[in-house]
């Protein structure tokens, strides 16, 4: 079952299905707001009012695969790798999680950590004898 089951039937029957308390009922339904369901499939509204598509645990894998160290991607960190797929369409409930998790266990992310912190080369600046003058000229 996907996880966005119960959001589904909150959409398509109006009403919380059977066995849920009464908290749980209302909070379902308020999350439910955020949610739309066109030609059966789901979508989430983000705070800009865009449609984003909502995956299923199965898409989620290959899509964060592609994003991070695909053709899309380029081992960035996990916070834009994320943002990425939002800007492509795609949600689901535990996107930043996941992400966040597949970027801390990339072997070549790991190797590129200590890198990051190399302190840059000092500048040396280049002094011109006339005004607008280039070198070489």
């Amino acid at each position: 079952m996907p996880w966005y089951t119960n959001i589904c039937d909150v959409l398509l029957n109006l009403c919380a299905p059977p066995g849920l308390s009464k908290t749980k009922k209302i909070f379902l339904k308020m999350k439910a707001l955020k949610f739309c369901v066109i030609d059966g499939a789901l979508f989430w509204r983000n705070h800009e009012g865009i449609l984003l598509n909502c995956l299923t645990m199965n898409e989620t894998n290959n899509v964060m695969k592609e994003f991070h160290a695909g053709d899309c991607g380029g081992h960035l960190y996990w916070k834009s790798t994320a943002d990425k797929i939002l800007r492509a369409g795609f949600y689901w409930s535990t996107l930043f999680a996941d992400v966040k998790n597949l970027s801390m266990s990339c072997h070549k992310c790991q190797i590129f950590e200590g890198k990051r912190k190399l302190l840059p080369l000092p500048l040396k600046p280049i002094s011109t004898r006339k005004t607008f003058s280039t070198m070489g000229s």
